[in-house]
């Protein structure tokens, strides 16, 4: 008797949801096709020159096309969750893209001509397996939000501190040992994810000349001391302040029943 193989099955492609896709976006410009269990991307989409958003996350996608960099007028393309090891160079070309979500695929590096994207504000690549942020990405110069988080980087370029606008960066679980004193260059920058790196020390310019009033530094070596970096003051009055704002502690209701706990 021969050795018995096991074969996975595959499921077929849907055409009816795909043909359904197609005829909804001719009439809203937004092509939503989620777990559908694309191998592919589907070939009409290239084509179809007037979408404003691309959804195709969680499916089975292992490469997109390069004609993908057509679509002018998309602002919003997410293709998360996919088995994605690369972005054709030609989304470059999507000068309008505002929304940008690859994460969980394999992709190993960040593609050249991102530095194209203009109005790119966000941009998530998490849970990937890039080693190396291009420093083009600092072109990008409308970025408020950007995560990188769960890959395998080891440095920050200097010049991703020309993102003046960003707000939200987010880089937990690298492989970062330092961090660039250009980073303070990050004039907007109000929260920073560092959570599962090898960071010994934050640059002071982080704490003094940015808009930082939340950093999660757990799993690293500078949190044990984190109040003794030159700078920390100025961090942690910006950050009880924007605890007050947000209406804490709360002010006394003396109508309430005290309860266990009440002096």
């Amino acid at each position: 008797m021969g050795t018995k193989i096991s074969v996975p099955v595959v499921a077929p492609l849907d055409i009816e949801a795909i043909l359904k896709a197609e005829k909804e976006a001719k009439r809203t410009r937004v092509f939503l096709l989620r777990n559908a269990g694309l191998p592919t991307c589907p070939r009409r989409i290239p084509q179809m020159r007037s979408l404003r958003e691309v959804d195709l996350s969680s499916n089975r996608i292992v490469e997109l096309p390069y004609e993908l960099g057509e679509l002018h007028k998309m602002r919003i393309l997410n293709v998360s969750h996919n088995l994605l090891a690369a972005l054709p160079n030609s989304l470059g070309d999507c000068v309008v893209l505002k929304t940008l979500n690859a994460s969980c695929n394999t992709i190993q590096e960040i593609f050249p001509t991102i530095g194209q994207l203009q109005r790119l504000e966000e941009l998530d690549l998490s849970e990937n397996n890039l080693t190396v942020i291009q420093p083009s990405l600092s072109k990008c110069s409308a970025m408020i939000y950007l995560n990188l988080a769960e890959n395998n980087i080891e440095e920050v370029p200097p010049e991703l501190g020309d993102l003046k606008n960003i707000v939200e960066f987010n880089i937990s679980f690298n492989q970062l040992a330092t961090l660039p004193e250009d980073i303070g260059l990050m004039r907007s920058v109000e929260k920073i994810d560092l959570r599962g790196n090898l960071i010994t020390a934050i640059p002071p310019s982080l704490f003094t000349d940015t808009s930082l009033d939340r950093l999660f530094t757990h799993d690293c070596p500078v949190h044990a001391v984190l109040k003794q970096q030159p700078g920390y003051p100025a961090f942690h009055e910006r950050k009880v302040e924007r605890i007050k704002r947000q209406g804490w502690p709360p002010a006394p209701n003396p109508n309430r029943l005290k309860g266990w706990g009440d002096a």
